[in-house]
């Protein structure tokens, strides 16, 4: 029987788990998509210490997804803008469109009723199925100079989630 997934708002306490998650997600999704030199540069940028930031920040909205096992993905919202969306490889399908579906509904039940967020090039495809357009290719700057590839994007809220 495949894994349930529980979501739930994210604790500070989960800032460790959110760090392990993040770091995993980019360095094992994000191969064929960047280079070592750019993936390093962006796994470094999720750390506890930085998810207990996030989490102190009442603007902020995170969002994890636990199954028995522990930690397996986490969200989060700022306003209109998706800030975060990351699974851990091993997360059960169908987590990260959960997570997303999850901030959409946050960000409705706040009165928004149109999201934009900045996708790396491996999430490309999957928020393209959420509904999400592109509206422009961008370069984001990390730490260190290090410079990643990425698409901005757009999504009406009353768009749903596309199975295709």
């Amino acid at each position: 029987m495949p894994a349930v997934v529980t979501l739930r708002p994210a604790r500070t306490e989960d800032a460790p788990a959110m760090a392990r998650v993040f770091e995993t997600a980019v360095l094992v999704r994000g191969q064929g998509a960047y280079g070592p030199r750019e993936l390093a540069a962006w796994a470094a940028q999720g750390s506890a210490a930085r998810f207990a930031a996030m989490l102190a920040d009442p603007a902020k909205r995170l969002v994890a997804a636990e199954t028995e096992a522990g930690l397996v993905g986490l969200a989060g919202l700022e306003g209109a803008e998706v800030i975060l969306v990351y699974t851990a490889p091993d997360a059960p399908p169908g987590t990260g469109r959960q997570l997303l579906t999850a901030v959409e509904a946050l960000a409705r039940d706040s009165g928004q009723d149109a999201l934009t967020l900045t996708a790396s090039r491996n999430a490309l495809s999957f928020y393209l199925r959420g509904g999400y357009r592109i509206l422009s290719l961008a370069v984001r700057t990390l730490p260190g100079g290090e410079a990643l590839p990425v698409c901005l994007m757009a999504k009406t809220l009353s768009d749903g989630f596309h199975t295709e």
